[in-house]
């Protein structure tokens, strides 16, 4: 299945996109005239059915999108009233095009607390992540431990960063940082020792390891709850 997580759903996307020509097939009927003013796509998705969160995927239908947004979807036939000289063109090949599956909620304590700690959620990269890690540390000497949250598991080789990473930076303290989705932390080696972990440690059976651990070396990170609180 091809997914396109774009910012707004194809369903949502049909009510506000502009006028489309002819009627959908399915339980969708949209009947009225193209406007002559619209932009040209910035990207046309052509050659696979379209699910629009209603009803079964829609088969012989484009999907155009402007500025990132979602603009119309209509027959392939009419896709060249939509197409400029800088459309990108996106062959699905039969594969099925569906809205993005999109969550974002907060924990209201959780939440407020994390931004009072080493918050990484704005970062972009590794690079940014470990630049502010090192701000937040340095502005806060006093702190017995460097805990926030916000790394994205993206911004690293298979999702893991490791705790060497941490220990270039903040080689005393112990570190433990939560990732984004919160099912994940990021502890340098100082954390790693208090929480009495090394490459003897089992992997519980409801967790697991990114460990790369050595007879003498500790692992690089875990996930799962620690066996030590950070207070």
């Amino acid at each position: 299945m091809l997914q396109r997580a774009l910012p707004t759903t194809l369903s949502s996307a049909l009510s506000s996109a502009p006028p489309i020509s002819g009627t959908l097939p399915g339980e969708i009927g949209i009947t009225t005239e193209w406007e002559e003013t619209r932009m040209s796509a910035d990207v046309l998705f052509t050659g696979g059915p379209v699910f629009t969160g209603v009803g079964l995927p829609l088969e012989g239908m484009a999907v155009s999108v402007v500025d990132g947004r979602i603009s119309a979807v209509v027959p392939e036939a009419e896709t060249e009233t939509l197409a400029g000289p800088g459309t990108r063109r996106i062959d699905l090949n039969g594969a099925l095009l569906a809205p993005g599956f999109q969550d974002a909620h907060v924990h209201p304590v959780g939440g407020g607390v994390e931004l009072l700690q080493c918050n990484l959620t704005e970062a972009e990269n590794a690079e940014q992540a470990l630049a502010a890690i090192a701000a937040y540390a340095a502005a806060n000497p006093e702190e017995s431990w460097i805990v926030g949250a916000g790394w994205s598991m993206d911004h690293y080789p298979g999702g893991t960063p490791t705790r060497q990473l941490l220990d270039a930076i903040v080689p005393e303290r112990p570190v433990f940082l939560m990732n984004r989705d919160h099912h994940g932390a990021w502890a340098n080696t100082a954390a790693i020792r208090l929480a009495g972990l090394d490459a003897s440690t089992p992997i519980p059976r409801t967790g697991a390891s990114s460990a790369r651990p050595t007879a003498t070396r500790p692992a690089p990170s875990t996930r799962g709850p620690p066996s030590c609180s950070p207070r």
